[in-house]
């Protein structure tokens, strides 16, 4: 597209094939008789136009809904693989471990893999089939103990969740019901503009402005339609920024001591801040000792000033 917007060149078509009919109609069909039918006309031209107008309405207003809710969808998606990665705190080592690089495979392979595909119209088998690990690593778990069978739960509501997200970005992405309506929408452009095509005279050039601002907003809203129907291509497409920030937090985790620690089992992280808390206090004693051999350093020069003081006297 060369960096135009596709919905300005739809619109910029429809002018230019409305100027073209413009004088290809006032040019080779005789003007009809406006004082005779100019009634008829109005009343047909409201009608149609009314209907025209509703039509493009609704489906512009259902398109970006929809449009909308694919947008919540990836954002739900991604978050639910957020959830699963910091509920793994209280799992087992083994299955935590398992866990968390799923959910790092999974988030890295819906950016880089998945996402372009999804461009052209296709998906990533990779993906899926980490999908898949995913969702048996959680239902193959056994919890050993109450607050692991809790987690287990929120865990089968997080998997559940990722699996309604992404089979909703797959059936926006193979959708057909722009391709079935569109060309009902072309229709009813067309007539619009044959109806006002009745209206010409010979050199009229402000029918000829006036009919382009009326293909200009058909365009506009037909172009609506077609980009919001096509989330993950286009200008307007969708992109995996929950799954990118999802992806940046999980590498500060791994990198980041202060916020791995975090990640560890309730009794290795109670370990870790308690050593952490010791340390803290050895340097706290550490300065004091350090700081009570000072002041009696300072004080000895002190007192044998004072011993000399009282033999001269």
């Amino acid at each position: 597209m060369g960096g135009i917007p596709q919905i300005f060149l739809l619109s910029a078509g429809a002018a230019l094939i409305a100027v073209v009919g413009f004088f290809v109609v006032s040019r080779v069909f005789k003007p009809i008789d406006l004082e005779e039918h100019q009634q008829f006309l109005d009343a047909m031209l409201n009608i149609v136009g009314t209907l025209v107008s509703i039509l493009l309405g609704l489906l512009v207003a259902a398109a970006l809904d929809r449009y909308q809710a694919v947008e919540d969808s990836v954002d739900s998606e991604a978050a639910s693989v957020a959830q699963i990665f910091r509920l793994t705190v209280g799992l087992p080592d083994k299955t935590r471990d398992r866990l968390r690089d799923l959910c790092s495979e999974y988030g890295t392979g819906v950016v880089n893999d998945e996402w372009p595909k999804m461009e052209e119209g296709e998906t990533s088998k990779e993906v899926f089939f980490t999908y898949v690990k995913l969702v048996t690593t959680v239902s193959n778990f056994q919890p050993s103990n109450d607050g692991e069978s809790n987690l287990h739960q929120a865990l089968i509501s997080a998997i559940q969740e990722v699996g309604d997200c992404r089979r909703k970005r797959m059936l926006a992405l193979h959708s057909t019901w722009t391709r079935q309506l569109m060309p009902m929408l072309i229709t009813c452009s067309i007539i619009v503009l044959a109806f006002a095509y009745l209206y010409v005279r010979r050199g009229a050039v402000l029918h000829a402005v006036l009919i382009c601002f009326v293909a200009i907003a058909l365009g506009g809203n037909l172009g609506l339609v077609f980009v919001l129907s096509n989330p993950f291509a286009g200008d307007w497409k969708i992109l995996p920024v929950s799954f990118q920030f999802n992806n940046k937090l999980l590498e500060e985790f791994k990198t980041d001591p202060r916020l791995m620690k975090y990640l560890l089992p309730h009794r290795v992280r109670a370990k870790k801040l308690a050593e952490d808390e010791d340390d803290d206090n050895d340097v706290a004693t550490k300065a004091k000792t350090s700081g009570s051999a000072k002041g009696a350093t300072n004080d000895a020069p002190n007192k044998k000033d004072k011993k000399d003081a009282e033999e001269d006297e």
